[in-house]
């Protein structure tokens, strides 16, 4: 993308597919051989856990980070294949790579 005039002045979100927590817990757990659960918590809560493990000012900047994303600010749609030339890979074949390395 540095050496192509093309992308010059573009700007790109370059995620892949957006997958919810339960579906990343089911990837790790076939990846992995682990037994994670995810376990949904209101922004409350959350804040209220960072806040105790991370302190007031960075506990309450990820919160909001969270609640950003469970609102849906987060919902971008990715110019991956536009930018890159072919389609991101599948959350499938990443996970099923990693788990092929293991």
């Amino acid at each position: 993308m540095l050496t192509e005039d093309k992308h010059n002045g573009q700007t790109y979100n370059l995620n892949g597919e957006s997958l919810s927590q339960y579906q990343l817990a089911d990837f790790i757990n076939t990846a992995f051989d682990t037994q994670l659960e995810y376990q949904p918590m209101s922004v409350a809560e959350y804040r209220e856990d960072r806040i105790a493990e991370l302190g007031e000012f960075v506990g309450t900047v990820i919160a909001g980070i969270y609640q950003g994303i469970s609102e849906g600010k987060a919902d971008n749609p990715s110019h991956y294949e536009r930018a890159a030339g072919r389609p991101h890979i599948s959350w499938t074949d990443y996970f099923n790579a990693l788990k092929g390395s293991r």
